[in-house]
């Protein structure tokens, strides 16, 4: 699902039993009688929350007497996981948006992890089987399962998808003054970064204080794991990534890592003073209303919609990062989202589950995946053309499943997942090979190899 601040993705959920800050909750319909109340809960999206808004009138009005509360927080900030965990201690909610999960979030016993955020809570029993709900017969079931299988079941409907790590917005009207098209290799895209900061614009934009510049390190690594590689063997790449790592074969300063650093390196170097104070809340109003400058924008797609909201004569475009330098290589990654779950606790189960499937009725749904501007997860529903997604149309079937991480044991630090990046020039003063040497040490340490 789309959202207005996002370093989300890159957030694991908190644990239950969070108290709730006042004034998260954005929204609430309320009900006199909380006996007919059903509580949904999902992050903060404008365009979103008003499309699933409209769902629950309608299905307000089929069937009378019973009221819906949609519950919403950003993600940024740590909103979204406070008000998650503390629906989940009240056991006060019904339908409940998820990250999409992967097999990879259950890591195999001899990583000494236990499984985290969505994965935790389907592996612990806290969602229902949706495995053989007939609203699941309009969706892949392959996908469904790799989204949010576990062992035989199917603990959620993954309904959006977006193209996150890889993911850049660009201005068609900016590339056209200066003669330049659409960057397809990492040299074309380093050249035009150059062309641009000659003539006094500043090339790039990024949301550094939520973390955003991992788009461009996440999105440079994917298109180099990938390289020579069809999009079908993606899962197996990332499998057997986690498994050289496990087995000490691969750390985070091999080859491939140090290569990746040299790129982000170079692509940072063009980033907008004061990057590091950027939120993602406001990055893409910022980055709309400045039509003159800022030629692209790291973000993920679900924002695509929020950017011609805030910019209705903005004429832009969406493409993914070329981190390669093989034009047929740079594909993008696709991120499944939000996915819809019904807690086990619930006490109207069958509500819930007759709102889900109003939700994914080909009318609701085709309105609201136009409204989020996510990739459909429906093969009858087809994915719709937007003024912004005339790459995306012609590209998003070439891509792959986004990437899972190597599998870090719990109680590791931070450094064990990757380098830091807030920690990385120009953010911080390390290098890149000194954080890449810091992180490969931490990981290596962390292991025992």
């Amino acid at each position: 699902m789309a959202r207005n601040t996002r370093p989300s993705r890159l957030v694991a959920a908190v644990t239950a039993g969070v108290t709730i800050a006042a004034g998260l909750t954005a929204c609430s319909s309320g009900s006199s009688n909380p006996a007919d109340t059903l509580v949904i809960a999902e992050w903060t999206n404008p365009a979103a929350v008003a499309q699933t808004q409209a769902v629950d009138a309608l299905f307000e009005k089929q069937h009378p007497g019973v009221h819906i509360q949609l519950e919403d927080a950003p993600t940024a900030a740590n909103a979204w996981p406070t008000l998650q965990a503390s629906l989940l201690a009240s056991k006060n909610v019904d339908v409940l948006a998820q990250f999409a999960q992967n097999p990879a979030d259950y890591p195999p016993a001899s990583v000494n992890k236990k499984p985290s955020g969505t994965a935790a809570l389907i592996a612990n029993g806290q969602f229902m089987d949706l495995s053989k709900q007939s609203f699941m017969s309009r969706f892949d079931t392959t996908t469904q399962q790799y989204t949010m299988g576990y062992k035989n079941g199917i603990y959620g409907v993954t309904v959006a998808e977006y193209v996150n790590n890889t993911g850049l917005f660009y201005k068609k009207d900016i590339l056209a003054k200066y003669g330049l098209s659409v960057p397809t290799t990492f040299t074309e895209f380093i050249n035009d970064l150059k062309t641009l900061k000659s003539h006094g614009v500043t090339p790039i934009y990024v949301a550094g204080k939520d973390g955003y510049q991992n788009i461009i390190w996440a999105g440079i690594v994917n298109q180099l794991l990938m390289e020579n590689k069809p999009a079908a063997e993606a899962a197996s790449v990332y499998l057997q990534r986690a498994e050289d790592f496990l087995n000490g074969s691969q750390n985070w300063n091999s080859p491939l890592y140090q290569e990746a650093a040299q790129r982000y390196e170079q692509v940072m170097s063009y980033i907008e003073p004061g990057a590091g104070g950027a939120s993602a809340q406001s990055a893409p109003g910022e980055w709309a209303v400045q039509s003159d400058n800022y030629a692209f924008f790291v973000d993920g797609s679900y924002d695509g919609n929020t950017i011609a909201q805030d910019n209705s004569k903005l004429n832009f475009g969406f493409f993914a990062i070329p981190g390669t330098d093989t034009a047929s290589w740079n594909r993008a990654a696709l991120a499944p989202d939000l996915s819809w779950t019904v807690p086990t606790f619930s006490k109207h189960q069958t509500l819930a589950l007759q709102w889900i499937d109003l939700f994914t009725q080909q009318t609701q749904y085709a309105a609201w995946i136009k409204a989020t501007g996510s990739i459909s997860t429906e093969p009858s529903v087809p994915t719709p053309t937007l003024s912004w997604t005339d790459w995306l149309a012609t590209n998003a079937s070439t891509g792959y499943v986004n990437s899972s991480q190597p599998w870090i044991p719990d109680g590791a630090s931070k450094e064990a997942g990757g380098p830091v990046l807030t920690a990385m020039q120009p953010f911080g003063s390390q290098s890149p090979s000194d954080a890449l040497s810091q992180a490969a040490g931490a990981y290596k340490s962390t292991v025992g190899h």
